[in-house]
C-alpha cells in the first residue's frame, strides 16, 4: 500500500473528482495553446523540420540532401504528419503537438499517483499543463523537440518504476527504447539513463531491495533497450547509404557546434536575461519541487531509506537541469525539459502543503490560495496574451513566400542565404544546396556572442566544397538575399565569401520585399 501524507480524506480521489482532474489539463492545455490553432509560426525550428520533412517525402536522405545537427526524430514526425494531412499543415503539426502536451502531463499525473497519491498525481500534471506555457511562445508554443521528446521520456519513467516493482525485464527493455525514441529525437534526452542506472545501483547498495543480480539483469534490459533503438536506426542509415553522413552531422559536428566559442559576459547575460526568467516565471513549481527534494534529503540524513522512486525523479531533475547549460547558450526552450521531473516532485509536495493549509484559519488560506493561482495563472496569461499580440508578426515572411510561389514552377529550385528556411517549407520549393539554413557555412549560430558570430568562421569542415557541389548539380532559379534585412546578417553580405560571389553575375536584382533582395537567374 502506497504511504500518504497527511489524513486518508486529503489524499483520496473520487472518480468524479479523476475524471474532472482529466478536463481540467486537457482544457488548459488547449486554452494555452489555441494560438498555434490560428495560422502561425513561433520558432524557426518549426522551418527547419518542415523543409527537411518536405525533402524526404521528395526522395531526400536526412543528413546527405538536407542537413542540420539536430537528430532525426522530429523530421520523421513532420514527415509523418505531412504525408497524412499534406505538405506544410503546420496546423495538423499543432494538433499533434497539443495531443502530445496532453498525454505527456496525464502520463506525468500516472507517475505522481504511483509515487505518491492520487492528489499530487493530479497536481503534477495541471502544473506541466500550465507551466509548459509559461514563457515566451517562441519557446514554448512550437511543435519543438522538448515538447515531443518529453512524452516518450515520461512513458520510460512509468515503464522503468512498473518494471522495478513487479519485477519485469521487458518493462525496462521498453523503458530503454523508450529513452532511445527521446535521444532521437532530443540529443540530451539520454541522460535519463544515468539515473536510471544509478536509481538500480541505489535500490542494492542503499535499502538492499534489490539483489545484484536483479540489478544487473534490469540495467542490461535498460541499456539493450536503448541500445537496439539505436541500432534499428543506425542499420537503416547503413541501407539507404547516409550512416557516415548521420554519424556526422548528428554527433560529430553538433558537438562541434555546441562548444562554439562564446564569452563570459554572453554567459552572464544569458543567465540574467534567460535562465533567471524561465526560473522567476516557473518561481511556484521552483519553489515546491525543491521543497520536495529538501524534505527527500532530510529523510536520507535521518538515516532512512528513500524510496527508489524519489531517487529516479531527484536524478532526473538534476541531470535534465545540467544539460541546460550544454554550450553555454540557454535558450528558453532548453529549460522545458527540466518540467517533467519537476513537476512531480513539485506536485507530491504542493499535495501536502493543501492538506496543511486546510487546517489554516479561513482568511489565511484565502489569501495563500489566491497567490498561488496568480503566481500560477500570472505568467501563463502573460505569456499566452504576447502569443495573440505577436502571431501576426511572426509571419511577416508570407510575401516573400507569395512572390516566391508566383515567380517559380514547383520544379524549380531556391536557395536563401540567411537562416530563414521557413522560405522553403511554406513556398514548396525544394533548396538549391544541402544547407537548410546558412549558418553552418559562415558560423553565425543564434544565441552566440555577435563578435563571434560576425568572425565568418565555419565550424563544419568542408562546407564550402558541399555547397559548391549542390549549387552545380542544381542551380536555383531564385536567390533570397536576408543579409540586407536580418540584423545578425547585416555582416555578412553574399559578396564576402568568394565560393558564392562567383555565381552572382549569373543573376540579376529581380524585387526588394520586405527588405529582402529576390535574384533571378539569367
Amino acid at each position: 500500500m502506497k504511504p500518504r501524507i497527511g489524513n486518508e480524506i486529503d489524499a483520496a480521489m473520487t472518480r468524479c473528482q479523476s475524471r474532472w482532474i482529466n478536463a481540467v489539463i486537457i482544457a488548459l492545455v488547449v486554452i494555452l495553446r489555441t494560438p498555434t490553432l490560428l495560422p502561425s509560426m513561433y520558432t524557426s525550428d518549426e522551418g527547419y523540420y518542415g523543409t527537411i520533412a518536405n525533402d524526404i517525402l521528395d526522395g531526400g536522405a536526412v543528413y546527405h540532401t538536407a542537413v542540420d545537427t539536430k537528430p532525426p526524430g522530429m523530421y520523421y514526425i513532420y514527415a509523418g504528419v505531412f504525408r497524412v494531412a499534406g505538405r506544410n499543415n503546420l496546423f495538423a503539426v499543432h494538433l499533434l503537438a497539443i495531443f502530445v502536451v496532453v498525454a505527456t502531463a496525464l502520463v506525468l499525473r500516472r507517475i505522481g499517483a504511483r509515487v505518491a497519491d492520487d492528489w499530487a498525481g493530479a497536481w503534477s500534471g495541471i502544473g506541466y499543463a500550465v507551466f509548459v506555457h509559461a514563457f515566451w511562445p517562441g519557446d514554448t508554443l512550437g511543435a519543438n523537440s522538448e515538447i515531443f521528446a518529453s512524452l516518450p521520456l515520461s512513458l520510460s519513467v512509468l515503464a522503468f518504476l512498473q518494471g522495478q516493482r513487479k519485477p519485469a525485464l521487458g518493462l525496462m527493455f521498453l523503458s530503454g527504447a523508450l529513452v532511445g525514441v527521446a535521444t532521437l529525437i532530443r540529443q540530451p534526452s539520454a541522460v535519463i539513463l544515468g539515473a536510471m542506472l544509478a536509481c538500480l545501483a541505489y535500490g542494492w547498495l542503499i535499502p538492499r531491495t534489490q539483489s545484484l543480480g536483479r540489478v544487473l539483469a534490469a540495467g542490461s534490459s535498460v541499456v539493450t533497450g536503448f541500445i537496439a533503438v539505436i541500432a534499428a536506426l543506425a542499420w537503416y542509415y547503413q541501407w539507404q547509404g547516409n550512416l557516415h553522413d548521420a554519424y556526422l552531422w548528428a554527433w560529430a559536428f553538433a558537438i562541434r557546434y555546441v562548444e562554439f566559442e562564446t564569452t563570459f559576459l554572453y554567459v552572464l547575460k544569458r543567465l540574467v536575461t534567460v535562465h533567471l526568467a524561465v526560473m522567476l516565471a516557473w518561481g511556484l513549481l521552483w519553489y515546491f519541487g525543491i521543497r520536495q527534494v529538501i524534505e527527500t534529503l532530510r529523510t536520507f540524513r535521518r538515516k532512512r531509506a528513500v524510496p527508489n522512486e524519489q531517487v529516479l525523479l531527484i536524478l532526473w531533475l538534476v541531470l535534465s537541469y545540467l544539460a541546460i547549460f550544454i554550450g553555454w547558450r540557454f535558450p528558453g526552450h532548453y529549460h522545458l525539459a527540466v518540467l517533467p521531473p519537476l513537476s512531480i516532485l513539485a506536485g507530491q509536495a504542493f499535495s501536502r502543503f493543501v492538506a496543511e493549509a486546510r487546517r489554516f484559519p479561513r482568511s489565511r488560506w484565502r489569501w495563500t490560495r489566491a497567490g498561488i493561482i496568480g503566481a500560477a495563472a500570472l505568467p501563463a496569461i502573460g505569456f499566452l496574451t504576447v502569443a495573440f499580440a505577436t502571431r501576426v508578426e511572426d509571419l511577416d515572411f508570407l510575401p516573400i513566400v507569395q512572390h516566391i510561389v508566383k515567380e517559380t514552377t514547383p520544379n524549380d529550385r531556391i536557395f536563401v542565404w540567411g537562416s530563414s528556411p521557413q522560405l522553403y517549407s511554406f513556398s514548396g520549393r525544394r533548396m538549391a544546396t544541402r544547407f537548410v539554413s546558412c549558418t553552418h557555412l559562415v558560423g553565425a549560430y543564434a544565441d552566440r556572442p555577435r563578435e563571434v558570430k560576425d568572425r565568418a568562421e565555419s565550424v563544419i569542415p568542408g562546407s564550402w566544397e558541399m555547397f559548391r557541389g549542390d549549387w552545380e548539380a542544381h542551380p536555383p532559379a531564385l536567390i533570397v538575399d536576408l543579409s540586407t534585412v536580418v540584423p545578425d546578417w547585416t555582416t555578412h553580405p553574399m559578396t564576402r565569401y568568394p565560393v558564392l560571389r562567383a555565381y552572382l553575375p549569373g543573376y540579376r536584382v529581380e524585387a526588394v520585399i520586405n527588405g529582402g533582395t529576390i535574384y533571378r537567374r539569367l
